[in-house]
């Protein structure tokens, strides 16, 4: 079975958990740098009688989009180091080759995410299933070369197909998907999303 071959690769593979670590770190201080950032500048909108909403709003934008995009690429470097074989600094000075991807898979997860924030719990489920998806995506665009753009239907409709193909490993991919919105559970869930996505693609 294809998603207990992933748990198998990926203990052979254990340098995707520090790698996905690496990237959370680094993660972690942006956001909170930001959020500081922001946060004070909601208090001087607030102060100078600016719609403290719309300003609410933006600052939440902004930060699921960054948030989506520290997502996505630590997805898409467990990915391709895997894919490759790519050791941990390998893995970080190759990471021009997607970065791009990284940033656009990042946006689309981060507007999902803002867009259903509202909704807790089905927020989850469908930032689940858009990451799903766009694990696909990267899988299929780091194996044909094509570019993210290119390989996004057919990311996407790799879950219709593996629904009759391969159920079971999808619904393990699905739920470690939705445990990948985890902290700290995440840095062990997205190096196993990244590896099964690329086993069933």
């Amino acid at each position: 079975m294809k998603f207990v071959q992933a748990f198998n690769e990926l203990i052979a593979n254990s340098r995707l958990i520090i790698i996905v670590l690496i990237v959370a770190i680094i993660g972690a201080i942006v956001v909170g740098v930001l959020s500081l950032l922001l946060g004070v500048g909601l208090s001087i909108s607030s102060i100078i009688s600016l719609e403290s909403l719309t300003t609410e709003v933006i600052v939440r934008l902004i930060l699921s989009v960054i948030i989506g995009i520290f997502y996505m690429f630590a997805l898409s470097i467990s990915i391709y180091s895997y894919s490759r074989g790519w050791g941990i600094w390998q893995s970080f000075s190759n990471s021009p080759l997607f970065l791009f991807d990284s940033i656009i898979t990042g946006i689309a997860l981060g507007l999902v995410s803002f867009v259903f924030s509202f909704v807790p719990i089905v927020n989850l489920l469908i930032d689940a299933l858009v990451m799903m998806g766009l694990a696909f995506s990267i899988s299929i665009s780091e194996r044909s070369g094509l570019k993210i753009a290119d390989t996004m239907e057919r990311g996407f409709s790799s879950i219709s197909r593996l629904l009759s193909f391969d159920p079971l490993s999808l619904l393990v991919l699905y739920l470690f998907c939705i445990f990948s919105f985890i902290p700290i559970l995440n840095i062990f869930t997205i190096p196993y999303v990244a590896i099964l996505s690329r086993i069933l693609t």
